[in-house]
């Protein structure tokens, strides 16, 4: 079994495999996991989509309270010349020229709209602008948690890639300190072909480790959207469980149902499909309404025409106030669209309860992942301490007795398996971890640096 075994493929696309060097000389800026984080944030694509859909339902909900408190204004107003009139339909101009003057004109008119009572068609299409600005907030959230978990795994893959690498480098140093320089005359023929042949495999396995961990270096920097040349450096220098204090299942369970942003996505979307079935279905009532308006035309060069019966499109000033009502007939048309409105809710409304029951079966899976990762931990931290007794006593008796070549060689490799396999789990328990904070809606977990 080879000693390097990371499952990062899935994680690296092919177009990541490049040339950059694995060890750089100039000194670069070390990068934090949180570092990490906010700059895959602030490249991701995903995120500034969500954050525009934000910006739109917010707009749309300014939109609806501007509909419930504020008056819908018009204002008109023209200008331009028109031919001087003197007079009166009683006296009318004497002058038999044809040829009149041109003067000043100007007109302009003001109107308002101001809805008082729809029976909830403008306060519901207000809740439903309010369901939908919290429903893009809570899939911007789920979108940054996505990511924030994605990082989380790169970034312990990272990690797992660089202390292999280490243990590869300090097992092949090792044995060609101790036994690669040992005679063959000391050595039985198979005695000999096992430590060369152990030597090979390590030599192939420091070029393989060198490989994997310039790979995930390159997948987390085009993940976070940073340079990979020169290679990604990270503040950390090696993989260790994190510490964390998670709450019981039962708590993380009730929890989610408040945190998740799925779960919220769906609560305020139920919300706004619920709004809107009311917003169509009061179309069928009357809408009353306070309107009004001015309206004011001048020409100096034309006589203000004070007759009543007359109308005079050049010389006025008007206004007034009154209370109307408005109301669609269209019954028809009209219960199409609360129908359709109410089937676009129910079909939400059918996905509550099993999106509930879903939910919480992905908080007991990632908590039982979780145990589960911690059980194989503690073991993995049992077997490498055991590991390294065992090559603790195979080195003093090879000391003692250069025929124990085979059971040192042996240990050396028993120990190496350990060691990774203790890295290993170390990776799956700091994965599984930041599994369950995504399962449960990123609620902290009490984590220490």
């Amino acid at each position: 079994m080879s000693i390097i075994a990371l499952a990062l493929w899935s994680l690296i696309p092919l177009a990541l495999i490049g040339s950059s060097a694995l060890f750089a000389d100039e000194e670069m800026h070390l990068y934090s996991l949180r570092e990490l984080i906010d700059s895959a944030m602030a490249s991701n694509t995903e995120i500034e989509e969500g954050t525009w859909k934000v910006r739109g339902e917010s707009a749309r909900l300014r939109q609806a309270n501007a509909l419930r408190f504020l008056p819908r204004l018009r204002l008109e107003s023209e200008s331009g010349l028109v031919p001087e009139a003197k007079g009166d339909v009683l006296h009318p101009p004497s002058d038999s020229t044809g040829y009149r003057p041109l003067g000043p004109f100007g007109r302009a008119r003001l109107e308002f709209v101001q809805p008082l009572y729809t029976f909830g068609q403008i306060s519901n299409l207000q809740k439903a602008a309010e369901g939908g600005l919290k429903a893009e907030k809570a899939a911007l959230e789920q979108t940054r948690l996505e990511i924030t978990f994605a990082v989380k795994e790169l970034f312990y893959g990272v990690l797992l890639a660089q202390d292999l690498h280490t243990l590869v480098e300090r097992l092949s140093d090792t044995i060609d300190e101790e036994l690669g320089d040992l005679p063959d005359d000391e050595l039985s023929l198979s005695d000999s072909y096992k430590l060369k042949l152990a030597l090979l495999e390590l030599e192939a396995q420091r070029g393989e480790a060198a490989r994997q961990l310039e790979l995930a270096r390159a997948a987390l920097a085009w993940h976070t959207g940073l340079p990979d040349a020169p290679p990604l450096k990270l503040e950390a220098q090696w993989l260790a469980p994190v510490e964390v204090a998670v709450p019981p299942l039962n708590q993380l369970g009730n929890r989610a149902l408040t945190r998740r942003p799925d779960w919220r996505q769906l609560q305020a979307g139920l919300a706004a499909r619920k709004a809107q079935v009311d917003a169509a279905r009061s179309a069928y009532y009357p809408q009353i309404f306070l309107a009004g308006g001015l309206r004011y035309a001048a020409a100096p060069g034309r006589t203000d025409q004070h007759n009543p019966f007359v109308k005079d499109e050049f010389n006025y000033f008007n206004g007034g106030v009154f209370i109307g009502i408005q109301q669609s007939f269209e019954f028809g048309l009209l219960r199409a669209q609360v129908d359709k409105a109410r089937a676009t809710f129910r079909q939400l409304k059918a996905k509550e309860s099993s999106a509930e029951q879903g939910i919480l079966l992905y908080i007991q899976q990632a908590y039982y992942g979780y145990q589960q990762a911690e059980q194989d931990l503690d073991k993995a931290r049992q077997g490498r301490q055991l590991g390294r007794q065992w090559l603790k006593l195979a080195r003093e008796e090879y000391e003692f007795d250069p025929d124990t070549l085979k059971d040192l060689i042996t240990a050396f490799e028993a120990w190496a398996r350990l060691e990774q396999s203790y890295y290993e789990a170390i990776y799956d328990f700091n994965v599984s971890l930041a599994e369950l904070e995504k399962t449960a809606g990123g609620i902290p977990m009490n984590e220490q640096p």
